[in-house]
């Protein structure tokens, strides 16, 4: 299992305790930990090497949550079609602009072409995980990526950016089958 968490995430708490119970060794990359000091590129490109190097097989399995979505759907836009199952929780797919905050990620339109465009190379297996009020990860991108990508969208009714961990949990083990 490859996890990617969102900002302030963390491999050995939360939901990466969850998934590290669930299906014993864990790897990944922290985007408040060893990512944070590189630049979006280098990011971007740790992410891909990571993939590449030993989670490019057809048994390969990554759950990214919010940002650490972000770039991995960054990692995934030019590389050839995932051969493994992915899963998104409420993944940052954009800027996003309500009347008291805005936010820009580096390359924000860079995935939205792509998804409009049918250009995003189809993984074998995406599900995506978001709430009904999740203002960050907006439902209606996600549902232009997974119809872009063949992805399956399961949008939580009354949910927000974060999702009850009973909810998490019981997806995770549905889409893997554990």
């Amino acid at each position: 299992m490859y996890y990617l968490p969102g900002r302030g995430g963390s491999l050995l708490a939360g939901l990466g305790l969850f998934l590290s119970d669930r299906f014993g060794t864990l790897y990944g990359r922290e985007v408040s930990g060893g990512l944070k000091g590189l630049s979006y590129d280098q990011q971007i490109e740790m992410i891909r090497y990571d993939l590449f190097k030993d989670h490019w097989r057809s048994d390969s399995q990554v759950v990214a949550n919010s940002y650490g979505a972000y770039l991995l759907l960054h990692s995934l836009i030019h590389a050839e079609r995932y051969p493994g199952t992915i899963m998104l929780l409420s993944p940052i797919l954009g800027a996003v602009q309500t009347r008291d905050t805005y936010y820009r990620p580096p390359q924000a339109k860079k995935l939205l072409a792509a998804f409009e465009g049918s250009t995003f190379p189809v993984p074998h297996s995406l599900t995506c995980l978001v709430g009904e009020f999740d203002w960050q990860s907006m439902p209606e991108r996600c549902k232009l990526l997974c119809d872009s990508a063949g992805g399956a969208l399961e949008i939580v009714a009354g949910g927000g950016h974060t999702i009850e961990a009973d909810i998490v949990a019981d997806r995770i083990s549905r889409v893997f089958s554990c």
